[in-house]
């Protein structure tokens, strides 16, 4: 019997690009509509309540699955970029526009563009220790005689057209990571490293 579902054709699949820009703007929107909100009440809020409501409010959804945010575009990135530069102001209840990089340094907040590496550092950590679901390890491949790094050809077509696929994104992040980082022996050392590192990083500390 025909099945009553129409059939779909593969082409017709969202890409990877359209995925990640339709995240990218929905995160911003919810983003700047929650930060509207919280600027009415901000006057009668404590320094720390105000902390707490941006980690739980505003940080939770950019951060939201931004691994998948992998190879966005740089104007992309800095549109999330903005509204946690608007979210830091608020806690700091700063309306103008100043810079931001020694208040988000302050917060120990880690710039959007550092937290999508540490999401991808994180899973491609797991995926090579056996932490991960298998298909996610299936799609690394270690370099023969080296020190822990992953193959990745540039030249390949898949590289060109899926920058942002766990399998090229991951071991471009990956090969950047130290040594000493790419060989920590359990998940808390790598975790607490890999922040610290993506922090000096970040702020030049």
């Amino acid at each position: 019997m025909p099945s009553s579902h129409p059939s779909m054709d593969v082409n017709e699949l969202p890409s990877t690009k359209s995925i990640q820009n339709r995240d990218s703007n929905s995160q911003k929107t919810s983003g700047i509509l929650t930060l509207l909100n919280l600027w009415k009440i901000g006057s009668k809020l404590h320094h720390d309540l105000r902390i707490k409501l941006v980690n739980s409010l505003i940080d939770s959804r950019i951060y939201y699955c931004n691994g998948l945010l992998a190879g966005l575009l740089s104007k992309d990135q800095d549109r999330l970029q903005k509204v946690q530069n608007s979210a830091v102001r608020f806690i700091f209840g700063r309306r103008q526009y100043r810079g931001t990089t020694a208040l988000r340094k302050s917060l120990h907040f880690l710039p959007v563009k550092n937290r999508i590496h540490f999401k991808i550092s994180l899973l491609t950590y797991k995926a090579l220790n056996g932490l991960a679901p298998k298909y996610l390890a299936n799609l690394l491949h270690r370099r023969p005689q080296t020190s822990n790094r992953l193959d990745n050809d540039k030249s390949s077509s898949h590289y060109l057209k899926n920058k942002g696929a766990f399998s090229v994104a991951a071991p471009a992040v990956w090969d950047e990571l130290p040594q000493c980082l790419r060989e920590c022996p359990t998940l808390k050392m790598f975790k607490s490293y890999l922040k610290t590192y993506l922090f000096k990083r970040a702020y030049g500390c």
